[in-house]
C-alpha cells in the first residue's frame, strides 16, 4: 500500500513540476508557478513554525513551509513513502 502512494505521490509531483516548469518558461503567472504549502495552509503558517521553539527546527520548517516549491515536496513525501513500502516487504 505504502508502496502504490510512494509511486502515485512521485507521478503527482512530476506532474505538478511540469506544469510549473512549463509556466515558469513561458512566463505566465497562474496558480502552477509559485506554488508552495504555505499557500494551502494560509495564515496558520506562522502557527505550526511557532509551535516548536528550537531554531534549527523553525528554520527546516520555513523553508519547507514558504520556499520548497510543492512539487518538491510531493515527490519527497512520495519517496519517503516508497521506501517505507520497500523496507516494510522485506520484513
Amino acid at each position: 500500500m505504502a508502496t502504490k502512494l510512494g509511486i502515485y505521490s512521485i507521478l503527482i509531483g512530476f506532474f505538478v513540476g511540469v506544469f510549473s516548469g512549463i509556466s515558469k518558461f513561458m512566463q505566465i503567472e497562474n496558480f502552477w508557478v509559485d506554488l508552495t504549502i504555505s499557500k494551502f495552509t494560509g495564515d496558520d503558517s506562522e502557527r505550526i513554525i511557532e509551535f516548536i521553539p528550537v531554531g534549527f527546527i523553525q528554520n527546516g520548517l520555513d523553508f519547507l513551509i514558504y520556499d520548497l516549491p510543492f512539487a518538491g515536496a510531493i515527490i519527497g513525501l512520495g519517496l519517503i513513502f516508497f521506501l517505507i513500502g520497500a523496507i516494510m516487504k522485506e520484513h
